[in-house]
């Protein structure tokens, strides 16, 4: 049987992004595309078995992310970054 999933993964400074589990090696070696800053705090999503149970639950580990912080451009409205605060109670901490 084979796992399917992603990682969500935010940095040093919190920008949140999202990478296919074998995309990765060693976390802690990696850094983030936008900032370059390093990896601070990482969940893997369980996908195998989908995301969802027969009841509406999620049962893949999805981590819901708090938003700290949101640049928009005054304007066209695109939003230009996006802040996140660091879990306190899910995931992992490196």
């Amino acid at each position: 049987m084979s796992f399917e999933g992603y990682y969500q993964l935010l940095c040093k400074k919190g920008h949140y992004f999202e990478m296919d589990v074998y995309a990765i090696g060693d976390i802690s070696d990696f850094n983030c595309p936008r900032c370059k800053q390093k990896i601070v705090w990482w969940n893997i999503v369980n996908t195998t078995n989908g995301s969802w149970d027969e009841m509406g639950n999620r049962i893949d580990g999805y981590v819901e992310l708090k938003l700290k912080y949101q640049r928009v451009c005054k304007e066209c409205g695109v939003v230009l970054e996006e802040i996140y605060e660091m879990p306190k109670t899910k995931g992992y901490r490196l």
